[in-house]
């Protein structure tokens, strides 16, 4: 065999090897990492790695976006500053990249790679597949409102503001108690992102999408059931040795908080209306726009409260107090 040939089967050898350890084949091999919920191992098994990930958003959100066009995405609010983290070209390749680039006749056009393996990992010559950030960086760097809220302005999914309990106005900073006494702990340790778990969600919760437009999320349905068993992780049995009675816990307070969201969104959405042809300098406007703030903070978290109970219904109180003075 040439030398020339030689170097293309060790070539393609290193691909396919690489591909099984991302999971970027039909079926995982990786056993690197021991699966630690057993229900989520029997779920998702059957599935590789990479076919999980093209079910969720992350793969897909760029994608349908850019398809809509230069006016259905003007429409939905959707531009540069958005692919900072839902393009891999954007991210990885070309930090100038705007939107505009993405469309049809742009330089990028036709590239609608979106939150693929590349983005969260990286090959290391000792290690293999890696993180390009670990801990709460992983997610927390995109999972962010970009900035520290301010009062006054709405708030963008904020989970790493809500989980480092970054306060704002009137509610002062609660750090979670995950955040702040539990050691190496981050967001894939409950959103268990393993070697045969690539959805990104928590076990048991399914999302819920708009059938007419899949970008849009209408409802979260959740399975207790499972989810109780991502709190038999090792990690987790310090503070959860009993995982149904803390599923009992999770599902209380995700009540009480969701009920008090549904119930200041109809405030919300009424004086969203009327605040928009109401004079700037109104004090009511003032105040809808404070209480806004509170108000979004917890509902685009989207967690309802799981990620820091205690400062979510802090903010939401804040929320009510404020939006009481519009009556």
């Amino acid at each position: 065999m040439s030398s020339k040939k030689w170097l293309l089967v060790v070539g393609a050898a290193l691909v396919v090897a690489l591909l099984a350890l991302t999971g970027c084949s039909s079926q995982s091999t990786t056993t690197e990492k021991k699966d630690t919920t057993a229900t989520t191992a029997k779920a998702e098994k059957a599935k590789g790695l990479v076919e999980q990930v093209k079910e969720t958003g992350h793969w897909k959100y760029f994608g349908l976006q850019v398809a809509k066009g230069p006016d259905g995405t003007k429409a939905g609010r959707y531009g540069d500053n958005c692919i900072s983290c839902h393009s891999a070209v954007k991210m990885l390749d070309d930090k100038d990249a705007k939107l505009a680039d993405f469309f049809p006749g742009g330089k990028y056009d036709g590239k609608t790679e979106g939150i693929s393996c590349r983005v969260c990992h990286k090959w290391d010559p000792k290690e293999g597949i890696t993180l390009q950030k670990t801990g709460w960086a992983a997610c927390a760097d995109c999972h962010t409102s970009g900035a520290k809220p301010t009062l006054g302005s709405e708030v963008h999914h904020p989970q790493g503001e809500m989980v480092k309990g970054i306060g704002v106005g009137e509610v002062a900073d609660t750090p979670s108690f995950k955040y702040s006494s539990v050691k190496d702990f981050a967001c894939y340790d409950c959103h268990v992102t393993n070697s045969q778990k690539h959805d990104f969600m928590v076990p048991g919760v399914t999302s819920v999408h708009d059938q007419k437009d899949w970008v849009n999320r209408v409802d979260t349905k959740v399975d207790y059931a499972k989810m109780a068993d991502m709190f038999k992780q090792e990690k987790c049995q310090g503070c959860h040795a009993d995982s149904n009675k803390t599923v009992d816990t999770i599902k209380q307070q995700q009540a009480e908080i969701g009920k008090k969201l549904e119930d200041l969104k109809k405030v919300y959405d009424d004086w969203s209306k009327k605040t928009a042809t109401m004079d700037k300098n109104d004090p009511k406007v003032k105040a809808f726009k404070d209480g806004a703030t509170y108000f979004t903070y917890v509902e685009t978290d989207g967690s309802k409260g799981v990620h820091n109970y205690q400062f979510a219904k802090a903010l939401l109180a804040k929320a009510e107090e404020k939006f009481a003075t519009l009556k």
